[in-house]
């Protein structure tokens, strides 16, 4: 059960970590799972920084249990309710940050978003994190608090379509889309993010000795691919019971810091 805290914070930020929600059993299973993914379809030789695989639910049962058995599926819900989520592409994302890749991103962007190819929107991305990465430069997703409302306010003033040619980055408009500065998600293994799907997030460098492993479930309210512009004019309108705990006021970001003279 959330508290009203949280759904404060994910109305406010766009995005919730919850601590330890996945056990032990579930993550082995899932482990074992990405192993023999791995084993049969390895990276290519000399491959660091991001590498992906995304499979059908079916195809990848431990990781799908990890999402519906842990109570993640059910906490995502809540947030929703009265709607549920559905699995939104067919398909759950097993993403790695191979070492060594010493990088850090510098604005954020947003999934589905291409030039030549429809929007393909979702409702809530949910993560589960098979790996730490509780410090800095551990292959971090990396997040820009607020930034739903951001682009929120970016699609009612530019139109919805406005990030399809900067491939889901306001950063490379014109003038550019600031959404404030970034910072690392410091997670745990078996911790769970809950994300708006607006919210901008980005990849970060991993120099630590291990490749970091997250398993990403894109969810949808039914019925969301015939109403996805609306849930970018109004970033709450497949979370209902959001709307009685979220800010008022509109989201305005630092200011770009300028390097020292």
């Amino acid at each position: 059960m959330l508290t009203d805290a949280q759904r404060r914070r994910f109305a406010a930020d766009g995005f919730l970590l919850l601590p330890g929600l996945v056990d032990e059993d579930l993550l082995a299973a899932a482990d074992a799972e990405v192993d023999a993914l791995v084993e049969r379809a390895p990276a290519p030789e000399g491959t660091v920084g991001p590498h992906f695989h995304f499979l059908p639910p079916g195809e990848l049962p431990a990781a799908d249990a990890a999402l519906r058995r842990s109570g993640a599926l059910a906490a995502a819900d809540e947030l929703v309710a009265p709607n549920h989520l559905e699995h939104a592409h067919d398909h759950i994302q097993v993403a790695l940050n191979i070492p060594p890749f010493p990088h850090r991103p510098g604005a954020p962007h947003i999934d589905g978003h291409r030039p030549d190819e429809p929007v393909a929107s979702f409702t809530l991305l949910a993560a589960v994190f098979l790996s730490d990465e509780s410090t800095p430069d551990r292959g971090n997703l990396w997040v820009w608090p607020g930034s739903h409302r951001g682009h929120e306010q970016l699609f009612r003033e530019r139109g919805v379509e406005a990030l399809k040619p900067v491939s889901g980055q306001a950063i490379l408009l014109d003038p550019p889309g600031w959404m404030g500065p970034g910072e690392p998600l410091l997670a745990r293994r078996g911790d769970v993010l809950l994300a708006h799907y607006l919210l901008g997030h980005n990849i970060g460098g991993n120099t630590s000795p291990e490749t970091r492993r997250i398993l990403y479930y894109r969810l949808a309210v039914p019925g969301h691919a015939e109403r996805w512009a609306d849930t970018f004019l109004d970033a709450l309108t497949e979370y209902p019971a959001l709307r009685d705990v979220a800010p008022e006021e509109p989201f305005v970001p630092p200011p770009p810091q300028r390097p020292a003279q």
